[in-house]
């Protein structure tokens, strides 16, 4: 981290201003190259949590495979996640 430093006049503030703005704007760029990389394929995400229940101990049982478009997924997920019901077994 770069020391800091107390403006002598309105010159070396504008500067230092300068600089901030500079420092911000290659951030700015930093931040959205890495957003446009941000996609990861499901057989990733599925990986990477079958790798985490495994290393935590959890002995899942996969008991149906359903495919659907996001969208579908998303309308689902939420009717499960509001869903009151009380299921009898």
């Amino acid at each position: 981290m770069a020391d800091i430093q107390t403006p002598d006049s309105g010159a070396d503030l504008r500067a230092l201003v300068q600089q901030l703005v500079d420092r911000v704007d290659q951030l700015e760029a930093q931040v959205a190259d890495l957003q446009s990389c941000r996609a990861v394929p499901d057989e990733v995400v599925v990986a990477i949590g079958a790798a985490v229940a495994a290393y935590l101990g959890h002995q899942a049982k996969v008991r149906a495979i359903h495919v659907h478009g996001s969208s579908r997924w998303a309308i689902e997920t939420r009717r499960q996640v509001h869903d009151r019901s009380v299921s009898r077994r």
